[in-house]
């Protein structure tokens, strides 16, 4: 797994906002993200908890502002000084934690010490932004001599940093103290799907929308009795005490992405994040820039090219002149491509910068089961793994009639984009071998046309005996010369495989898996037992000194028996389950005593197939006569890898 320290500047809420959205993206592919932010940690509500960690640290101080943003220069060079005053602490903080938390790369928008961290850990460090502090503090203290070997300092800190992912509303010198910058598109919060607010409020489907949001820092001097006058229609802002019945009062913590998605037009400072936003809904902007303040020239010049937007130089009018503001607005569909969101693609490209270069072969493996996708990041140069992650895609769920419903298709598509979208960066040679439910749904080609017109992935349905070759090359580290099978249980099939290396292509493939036992027997112990009996007879194995168990089913189980939720599921890869324990979690579980498992299930509704788990892993124990299992973690995906490593070296000789 790999793990990324992203260190967001204390300044305002755009930069967490869009590193918000990073971090969803790396985390979608399974990367664990610590995010390192002094403010209120509600922008980051959008984060899986269980891939993700909060941290209240600042590590730069951004620039203080006063009444109506005006930059506040006294404030603003203390703050830098009483921080690098603290840089050896700082930085020994960090440092520690970096090593601690095993942490692969880190990720800056846009602290400069973070610089001296990554080079004392000796990891690679990436800036993600639209101008870094070098740009505004030389502005800003131009003619403060006294400030030079400070403004010196941090160019000398972002010089050092690996490369600047170069975002919209920039230009070459709001990000010039960076040696190799890489061109991005837009990266924006976004969500699934948004709330119906004029629905849900009771107002007119027609009825416009004016939000007026001016980010975390100082307030602006608006006279909203006014503005509310002057705009046909519902204004919404934080703002407290206004008596027009058209104003909605938002608080700051309330989601402001869907109220952007709500609105027909944003007044707001120029600030990144909420252009940004408002710019991939096409929605109308009226910004007012900023005074003493150098981004502004940068984003204003990035929204040259983008229809939607006026500049007002004053807000200070009366109800008269807003009005006829608002009738000379001329809002116009927007079908630029330039101002859609890149957010996959953007974490796509750091991941892409952070593996190792063109002259290493590296391979994606994607492991399509009936209820899970298992993605493997290999190097098959130097024969190890990169990152392993899997989503849950349920598309065996229900399975009836010998077809996938198209509900569970739909869905098994959207959690397929998580990952498939971002690896689309990364330039891998690109495999799906499909397992499970693929081999017996009559419209299981449906998702192999998708996967192959839309991500040009070499699709391979395996046999069921390609199946138990992976299964073996997957676990064969723990076979210890014993005579030592392996299980792989899946959805719709169980394989169990000897790991005796002159037996290794030796295997049985049961018709049975977990999802297809819960379909068959709901929550029927008695007839799950008959089920599991019935194929366990079917076994030429008759005889084994350990059993090996394999892939995530055996990682879901030891989340649960060792009761540690930890997404990382190398951290179980050896690990031994007794039997013991198994028929103790068993006994619980038909007792209805579910609570002390409960944080630790995969899914909330996951109990009856851990109930099932345990029973087919107690009745194949009893089998062979074994008190333990050991738990490998790696599956089929890695298997596959490891085989085409296998193939090369031959090949080689």
């Amino acid at each position: 797994m790999i793990k990324i320290a992203l260190y967001v500047s204390n300044h305002g809420f755009g930069h967490a906002s869009r590193i918000s959205a990073l971090a969803e993206e790396l985390c979608n592919i399974g990367v664990f993200c610590h995010i390192i932010y002094m403010r209120n940690p509600f922008l980051f509500g959008n984060l899986n908890p269980t891939l993700s960690k909060m941290h209240q640290r600042a590590l730069d101080t951004g620039v203080k502002h006063g009444q109506n943003l005006c930059s506040d220069l006294i404030a603003t060079k203390q703050a830098i000084l009483d921080l690098l005053s603290r840089r050896n602490d700082l930085i020994a903080t960090e440092l520690k934690f970096i090593r601690e938390e095993k942490i692969d790369l880190i990720i800056s928008d846009a602290p400069y010490l973070v610089s001296d961290i990554a080079a004392y850990a000796s990891i690679p460090v990436y800036c993600v932004t639209n101008f870094e502090w070098h740009f505004i503090y030389s502005d800003l203290f131009a003619k403060d001599l006294s400030m030079k070997p400070v403004t010196n300092l941090i160019w000398a800190l972002y010089k050092r940093m690996d490369a600047c992912f170069r975002l919209p509303l920039s230009n070459e010198s709001s990000v010039g103290a960076f040696s190799q910058t890489r061109a991005c598109g837009l990266l924006a919060r976004r969500k699934a799907s948004y709330t119906k607010l004029r629905k849900n409020q009771g107002w007119d489907s027609k009825t416009r929308i004016l939000l007026v949001m001016f980010g975390g820092e100082g307030a602006m001097e608006i006279d909203y009795e006014a503005l509310c006058k002057g705009f046909n229609g519902i204004v919404i802002s934080t703002s407290e005490g206004v008596k027009a019945k058209n104003h909605y009062r938002v608080n700051m913590e309330d989601d402001f992405l869907d109220l952007l998605y709500n609105a027909d037009i944003v007044l707001c400072k120029p600030g990144y994040s909420t252009l940004a936003e408002a710019m991939q809904f096409g929605k109308f902007i009226l910004y007012c820039p900023r005074k003493n303040y150098p981004e502004e020239t940068a984003l204003i010049e990035g929204m040259e090219n983008y229809p939607n937007r006026l500049e007002l130089r004053s807000l200070k009018m009366n109800p008269r002149q807003w009005k006829a503001l608002f009738a000379s607005l001329n809002p116009v569909h927007i079908n630029d491509k330039q101002w859609d969101n890149k957010n996959s693609e953007i974490a796509g490209k750091i991941l892409a910068e952070f593996l190792p270069g063109s002259q290493e072969k590296l391979l994606s493996v994607f492991d399509l089961g009936t209820n899970n996708l298992n993605y493997t990041l290999y190097n098959l140069s130097r024969n190890t793994i990169i990152h392993k992650s899997h989503v849950i895609t349920g598309m065996g769920r229900g399975y009836k009639g010998n077809t996938i419903n198209s509900y569970r298709i739909s869905m098994a598509k959207k959690a397929l984009r998580s990952i498939l979208d971002i690896d689309a960066a990364l330039e891998t040679e690109k495999v799906m071998i499909a397992t499970g439910i693929s081999r017996i749904a009559e419209n299981a080609k449906v998702i192999k046309d998708w996967v192959e017109h839309n991500y040009s992935i070499n699709y391979q349905l395996i046999t069921a005996k390609q199946e138990i070759n992976y299964v073996y090359h997957a676990a064969k580290k723990w076979g210890s010369g014993e005579e030592a099978i392996a299980i792989d249980i899946g959805g719709a099939s169980t394989e169990v495989v000897y790991l005796d290396r002159y037996r290794k292509e030796q295997g049985t493939s049961l018709a049975l898996g977990l999802l297809t036992l819960l379909n068959s027997c709901g929550e029927d112990i008695n007839m799950a037992k008959l089920l599991i009996g019935n194929q366990l007879n079917k076994l030429l194995i008759t005889h084994a000194q350990a059993i090996v168990g394999v892939g995530l089913t055996y990682s879901y189980l030891a989340a649960v028996v060792f009761g540690n939720a930890n997404p990382d599921p190398d951290i179980f890869d050896g690990a031994v389950i007794p039997k013991s324990k198994l028929q103790t979690i068993a006994s619980d579980l038909d007792k209805g005593i579910t609570e002390p498992y409960l944080p630790y299930l995969s899914e909330k509704n996951y109990l009856p197939i851990l109930r099932l788990n345990i029973l087919f892993n107690i009745s194949l124990l009893d089998k062979f006569g074994l008190s333990e299992i050991i738990v490998c973690s790696d599956g089929i995906s890695v298997g596959y890898a490891k085989a085409r490593f296998r193939q090369k070296t031959q090949k080689g000789r």
